[in-house]
């Protein structure tokens, strides 16, 4: 994930741990909050760490295995008490323990900072699972997938437990060929992976019906509201149809993107709504 060190780092990370709404029975319910070990990690690729931590009581929480499921991860004052949400890779229930999967992007943020200084056993506080979006329900559709490198294991975590009988194309934008070369392999979906950087431009232009499929992608929010815009606006899906997440945006540090989510909940918070109500692509970042 971009993540660039910013100064204002501290003073934000800071109103993300303390707000009221990020501390409220809306914001947290279904919400496991507690502190999690590090078991084990490693550098699976230059450009890919997987981080395998243990849950207390995981077993209890049928959500975390549930597929593209959240985990956010609340950093210490070494670490500018950064905060960040990752997904589950994969649980393992019998273990009590999550993988997950964070892009090293070469800046000196405070999570490359955190898995620069990892050691097994050392612990870190968390709040999750939180459920995110799935493949929307097919109806006998083929399904489009647009992925960049960030949301590699959300998608790891979709196909290992999708219907075998999924049908579809994909295009992953990442340079990391071991990271694609992992993704589950479903007889009917065929995966390409193509530069990143670049958008979906030239993809989008290649699909003969698209007023008849439904839609799955997430990573950089520009990138993913032009997707969500050539199937909404431009070819008339429902709402329904299509599942598209921001992960991230070039130019703009994760503290910075949390700031403008946790300004837009306080302000439904106080319109009488929930953080279920928000259209994350929809805000000014």
């Amino acid at each position: 994930m971009t993540d660039t060190h910013d100064t204002r780092a501290a003073t934000g990370t800071s109103q993300l741990v303390t707000s009221p709404a990020t501390q409220s029975e809306d914001h947290n319910r279904g919400l496991q909050l507690g502190t999690a070990t590090i078991e084990s990690f490693a550098d699976v690729t230059p450009e890919l760490a997987r981080v395998v931590v243990s849950i207390p009581d995981l077993a209890a929480e049928p959500n975390w295995v549930r597929p593209n499921v959240a985990i956010r991860f609340y950093l210490d004052e070494r670490f500018e008490s950064a905060t960040r949400v990752y997904t589950v890779r994969s649980a393992n229930v019998v273990a009590g323990t999550i993988e997950v999967d964070v892009v090293r992007h070469g800046a000196t943020s405070p999570m490359m900072l955190w898995l620069d200084t990892l050691k097994v056993g050392d612990t870190v506080k968390f709040g999750g699972p939180r459920p995110h979006f799935d493949i929307p329900e097919t109806g006998g559709r083929d399904v489009v997938i647009f992925a960049d490198a960030t949301s590699i294991p959300a998608l790891f975590a979709i196909l290992d437990q999708a219907d075998q009988g999924l049908t579809g194309r994909g295009w992953v934008a990442t340079s990391d060929e071991h990271a694609f070369s992992e993704l589950p392999a479903l007889p009917g979906l065929t995966l390409t992976r193509v530069a990143p950087g670049t958008g979906f431009a030239d993809e989008l232009a290649t699909l003969p019906h698209p007023d008849k499929v439904v839609v799955w992608g997430a990573g950089e929010r520009d990138e993913m509201r032009a997707v969500r815009s050539f199937f909404r606006n431009d070819n008339g899906l429902a709402k329904d149809d299509v599942a598209v997440f921001g992960y991230w945006r070039r130019g703009t540090t994760n503290t910075q993107i949390d700031m403008q989510r946790l300004q837009a909940y306080e302000a439904a918070l106080a319109e009488g709504r929930s953080v279920h109500d928000l259209d994350d692509l929809a805000l000014a970042i």
